[in-house]
Order: C-alpha cells, then sequence, then structure tokens
C-alpha cells in the first residue's frame, strides 16, 4: 500500500503575531481560517498536525515550549505584511531551538516572494499563492530527499548557489467542497473574539464560503494568495459548517470573511433560504459591494439573521474612483446603504485618504460623501502602499522600497510608525492625521450615537457599541 504523502510528518502551524497599537477595547482576535485549513488539509493526508495558540503571558516562551513538547519536522508561519518583523523574528528562534524546516507562507509571501528568503536568512522556504496543494507537494518532495524543487507548485526555494528562485503557482483548487473544514478542535475557540463593532454574538466565529477576488483594485492585494477569479462554495457544504459551528462549538454569530459575500445573487438568496428555515441560526456578518445589493436582497440577509454589511466605498471623489479600479458610483452607494437601513441591518463603510491623486479638496469630499451617505459606521484609513497593489508598483518609488526585516518595520502605519506615503504633498503622519480627524468627527455626533443606539440589538449590543465609543474617544483626546 503505498503511502500518504504526508503520513506522519509533524507540522506546527503558527500565525505571526501582530499588535493592532492599543484597540483592545475593540479589536479582538479572529481564529486563523488560513492555518486552520492548511492544518486539516494536511492531516487529511496523514500528517501529525499543531495549531500554535498562545495564552495569556509570554508569546515566544510559549512558542519554543509547545516546539520542545511537539517536536515538530516542519513549523509553518502564517505572515501578513505588518506581522513580516515578528515571523522572520519567530523564524530565528525557533531555528535557535529546535532547527526543524521553516516556512513562510501568507499574503507577504505572495506579493514579495524571492526577497522574503533574501531578507529572512532563518526561512528554509516560502510559499506564495494557495497554500494546500504547494504545502503538500513540499512534504512529498523533503520525505523523498528531491535537492531539485523547482517542481514544487509557488514554492520559494533557494538553488544550489543559494539564490532564491520562485516556482510558478499551482491551479487554484476549482472544487471547495471538497477542502475538510479548518481545523478548529486544534485550538481553544473561547480564546477567539471578534472586533466589537461587528459583534452581535455571546460566542462568534468566522468563516469563508469562496475564494478569489477578480476587482484588482489598486490599493487591496486580497487577490494575490487566491487569485482574481471567483470560486464558491455550495450552498449545502456552508450549511453543513453552519451547523457544525453552532452545534460543536455553541456559535451564535458568524463572521463570513469572504471579499465580497453577495457576489452570486443567487446563491446568496438560497443561502438566506436555509438560514431562515435553520432552528437556531446564528447572526451573522458580512462584506458586499454597493453594486450588488438591492433592497430585496437586503430583506432577505435580515430575515435569514444577517446583522450588519460592510461596503468598501473608499473615495468621495468620482474621478478617483475610477482611477483607482473601484467601479461603482456614489449614487450606488447611497442606494445600496439605504436599501440595508430599509431592511433593519446595520451598516458599515469604509473610506481611504492619501491616494495619489487626492487633494485636500478631494478628501473632503471623501468626508462629505460619507457623511451624505451616513452609515452607522464609517472607518477613514491612510492609504498604505501594500506590497504587490498597484499604489505600491507604479507609485511607490523603488528607492523608497524596504530591503531589509527593519525596513518594513518602518513602512507601515501602526501605533510606533507614521509609515511610508505615495503622496506627493501629504506625510504618513499627516494623513493618519486627517484619517483621525474624520473617524473624530463622524462618531463624536450626537445625532451619530443616537443611529446606532437605534440599531443596538440589545444590553450586550450597546455595552459592544460603548467599548467602541471609550476607545474613540480616548483616541480623540490623545489626538487633540
Amino acid at each position: 500500500m503505498t503511502p500518504v504523502q504526508a503520513d506522519n510528518y509533524r507540522i506546527l502551524f503558527v500565525e505571526a503575531p501582530y499588535s493592532y497599537g492599543g484597540g483592545d477595547l475593540v479589536v479582538g482576535k479572529y481564529f486563523p481560517l488560513g492555518i486552520g485549513y492548511l492544518a486539516s488539509y494536511m492531516r487529511s493526508h496523514g500528517a501529525q498536525v499543531r495549531i500554535f495558540q498562545a495564552g495569556p503571558g509570554d508569546h515566544d516562551a510559549q512558542l519554543l515550549s509547545a516546539i520542545r513538547e511537539f517536536q515538530p519536522d516542519m513549523a509553518c508561519i502564517s505572515v501578513m505584511t505588518p506581522s513580516y518583523p515578528r515571523a522572520a523574528a519567530l523564524c530565528r528562534e525557533i531555528k535557535a531551538a529546535h532547527g526543524c524546516v521553516t516556512v513562510l507562507g501568507g499574503h507577504h509571501v505572495s506579493a514579495v516572494g524571492t526577497e522574503v528568503l533574501a531578507q529572512c536568512g532563518h526561512a528554509d522556504y516560502a510559499v506564495a499563492g494557495e497554500g494546500e496543494n504547494a504545502l503538500l507537494a513540499l512534504v512529498a518532495a523533503l520525505r523523498n530527499g528531491d535537492t531539485d524543487l523547482s517542481h514544487v507548485p509557488g514554492l520559494v526555494w533557494r538553488d544550489a548557489d543559494g539564490a532564491a528562485r520562485q516556482n510558478p503557482q499551482a491551479d487554484q483548487i476549482a472544487d471547495l467542497d471538497a477542502l475538510p473544514f479548518p481545523a478548529r478542535d486544534l485550538v481553544d475557540m473561547s480564546r477567539y473574539r471578534l472586533h466589537s463593532y461587528i459583534d452581535f454574538g455571546k460566542r462568534s466565529a468566522t468563516m469563508i464560503t469562496s475564494r478569489g477576488c477578480p476587482f484588482k483594485c489598486m490599493f487591496c492585494s486580497s487577490w494575490l494568495t487566491m487569485g482574481s477569479k471567483y470560486r464558491f462554495r455550495s450552498v449545502e457544504n456552508i450549511m453543513e459548517e453552519i451547523r457544525e459551528l453552532t452545534g460543536r462549538w455553541g456559535v451564535d454569530h458568524i463572521v463570513f470573511e469572504d471579499d465580497t459575500m453577495t457576489l452570486k445573487r443567487e446563491r446568496m438568496l438560497s443561502l438566506c433560504a436555509e438560514l431562515e428555515r435553520m432552528q437556531n441560526r446564528p447572526t451573522w456578518y458580512c462584506l458586499s459591494r454597493v453594486d450588488s445589493m438591492d433592497l430585496e436582497l437586503a430583506r432577505a440577509m435580515k430575515r435569514a439573521g444577517c446583522r450588519m454589511v460592510n461596503f468598501g466605498i473608499e473615495s468621495g471623489s468620482p474621478e478617483i474612483l475610477k482611477k483607482i479600479g473601484k467601479k461603482i458610483s456614489l449614487d450606488k452607494a447611497r442606494e445600496a446603504v439605504s436599501a440595508c437601513d430599509r431592511a433593519g441591518l446595520r451598516t458599515q463603510c469604509t473610506f481611504i485618504v492619501g491616494f495619489p491623486y487626492d487633494t485636500r479638496e478631494t478628501m473632503a469630499m471623501t468626508w462629505e460623501a460619507a457623511r451624505a451617505i451616513n452609515p452607522s459606521i464609517a472607518i477613514f484609513f491612510p492609504l498604505t502602499p501594500y506590497p504587490g497593489t498597484r499604489v505600491f508598483n507604479e507609485h511607490l518609488d523603488k528607492s523608497r522600497r524596504p530591503q531589509s526585516v527593519a525596513e518594513w518595520e518602518r513602512f507601515l502605519m501602526t501605533a510606533n510608525t507614521s509609515g511610508v506615503s505615495v503622496h506627493s504633498e501629504f506625510s504618513g503622519a499627516q494623513l493618519r492625521a486627517i484619517a483621525d480627524r474624520y473617524n473624530r468627527k463622524f462618531f463624536l455626533r450626537p445625532a451619530k450615537a443616537l443611529h446606532l443606539l437605534k440599531t443596538a440589538h440589545g444590553i450586550e449590543d450597546i455595552m459592544r457599541l460603548a467599548r467602541g465609543a471609550v476607545y474613540l474617544a480616548h483616541a480623540a483626546v490623545k489626538k487633540q
């Protein structure tokens, strides 16, 4: 009998931690779905897997203790651009403590590829793009003693001369229903909680029902890992996971992390119909686009348990919306938010200041658009030129692109750094100050507080809103 490709291979999955910079009142810690899928997939192919989950206290000490106990053959670290410096440090610590194979994966790797291995000497490999088939092929190659890894899809590796090479990515998984559900049994689910302003339950969880995004907005890199073609799970498969979440884990609220949950309208209506018939159905939150929302759909979602919908609007300037590839209109944005309001759904809209084409006037237009559209919650962000985006590739001078792990740490806008601006007239610090001012102006209005209270669902929801208000008030005082 031929052994399973990863039979008894021991893999520890780790999510590199990242601090949001003082937002603990409203910012939650999410179960890492990407790691969860990889763990369940590798387990289904015979591997022994663990997901590292830190408790209170010293994260790195707990990780090293887990490594000594599990003795993994491989440590796989999930890394977003904000967590890349910590991921590099974890590779170094893991190598020093145990010497197992270290692999980085996630959005940052998909964006910069070979630069990761050039900058992070303690990472043995990195995986770009969708990870399941690529990781399985890597484990099989290592077990076979292959020295030429050019056949492993999506792999970033070093050849005999030490030069970093990147292989073409694997074909994307067409049948998402064939994937096992994320390995939530490997963690304590009670340790995870959602951001307070989108959490409507006593025990919440995340799910994803599709992969890919075809829109390629100039500021977004989500398509780099999962591709630009949307792939959808069936309604039956989605409902099976929902029933597992509610029945096995006691979940009563779900955040769907799809880039656009509502893109396939008939599938969405079918899912809503199934949820409406479900006993003890959970409440839920999702992301949508303003051009895929209407009153009929909003009402169906409300009946099915939806409490809140997110729309990315980004700019109040029609010209900038065209230039960034958003492909929406402000009229449609007003219609979509109005439809949700009429259906009884809370809305959250996101906006960005600091596009290369922005002026003081267009940023003021963005504020005015948010005020006029008047979602339940509006959040303004300063533009961050994430690697792999058109903003990064076309508008960030090569001399300003990070060449080391330390430079990446200073690149992003966090509590300690102002980040990099691609705007010729506004620095990162100035753009962050503009976004902060707009956030304060939007939320610290008596009419907005009353609007939010009218959408509250019980005392617990009011308490969550109050925590967010305290955080915003604290931030307002700090920024004055």
